[in-house]
């Protein structure tokens, strides 16, 4: 980043300069109604820009205190100018270092720990219905994969963020640097500009395939695709392939079948034919179709392959496994 930005950034902020730190007010009173934490849009527009009403906006991240654990009712993405930046998100703690992102879905709770004066974060702020726009626009407009990102806006509790190695996209992080120069060093921001800016940023972010991004909302985020591996075997049994299922899933057939491995503890292959010899065996105890016949049901053509792998699984031969079930 520009030596000109860094030094602007470095700079004590208003929120920042209450010496001694005890006497400094508390986040809630400043960014949040009593209650809930949950930091409000408009609340924080309105200390950035003076105006509550601004779809997205751009601030400098407080440091030197901890920022204890809140929501928001907006889409936060907070990129890493220099040094790391600690998030403690549902009893999971991410750093997250110079040059990358994060981004933090509604429901969100985290907290942030205190920082360094060299740890600098910028937090664009981006409000539901923009970041609604943008992705339904996108999806509407391209053929990039904006399903994940998109379940950061669901409201259900589950704590979801994804966070991008941008450090590694020079096309990310010349944006990013573009956008937090026309706000630090220039008196007056273009909303527009702005807001067609976190557009491309969210173009070149669905474009990063997502074993490239750390994503979190772990549980119910792979449960969902646990689900759809399941419901999309069982329905297609005789047909399904590794290619067309990270195909309907939006990631890549490598990374896929290693998340398999490590979430289902076998193969997709192994998936497969759990299923299919499962279909067979049904087929055996309930219907009087000729064994041949299940054998082309279920997707094999090789006759002998199909009865030598049977008696691996059931101890005995399909004749005599209809035979004892009949």
């Amino acid at each position: 980043m520009k030596d000109e930005i860094l030094k602007k950034l470095s700079a004590l902020t208003a929120e920042e300069q209450f010496t001694p730190v005890d006497e400094r007010p508390s986040e809630q009173s400043i960014y949040s109604k009593p209650g809930r934490f949950i930091i409000e849009r408009r609340t924080i527009s309105n200390i950035s820009t003076g105006e509550s009403t601004a779809a997205v906006c751009m601030r400098s991240h407080p440091r030197f205190r901890e920022f204890p654990a809140h929501t928001h009712d907006f889409i936060e993405i907070m990129y890493v100018c220099g040094g790391n930046i600690t998030h403690d998100i549902g009893g999971e703690t991410m750093t997250v270092h110079e040059g990358d992102l994060i981004i933090l879905g509604l429901d969100t709770k985290h907290s942030i720990r205190a920082s360094s004066i060299s740890d600098i974060g910028i937090n664009l702020i981006i409000s539901v219905d923009l970041f609604e726009i943008l992705l339904n626009t996108l999806r509407h407009d391209s053929t990039l994969n904006t399903r994940s990102l998109t379940s950061l806006l669901e409201r259900d509790g589950q704590n979801r963020f994804f966070v991008f190695k941008s450090s590694e996209h020079l096309e990310i992080t010349n944006l990013l640097e573009n956008m937090i120069y026309s706000v630090v060093c220039k008196e007056k921001v273009d909303g527009y500009i702005l807001e067609q800016s976190v557009k491309l940023l969210l173009c070149y972010l669905c474009s990063i395939p997502m074993e490239e991004a750390q994503f979190t909302g772990e549980d119910t985020y792979n449960e969902n695709i646990k689900k759809k591996i399941v419901k999309y075997i069982r329905s297609s049994y005789s047909s399904a392939t590794l290619t067309e299922t990270a195909q309907m899933l939006g990631l890549s057939s490598p990374y896929l079948s290693r998340w398999i491995c490590r979430h289902f503890g076998v193969s997709f292959k192994e998936l497969l034919m759990r299923e299919r010899f499962a279909v067979a065996a049904d087929l055996l105890r309930t219907t009087a179709l000729p064994i041949g016949d299940i054998i082309v049901h279920i997707g094999y053509e090789n006759s002998s392959y199909f009865h030598k792998e049977f008696k691996k699984r059931f101890g005995m031969t399909p004749k005599s496994y209809r035979r004892q079930n009949a």
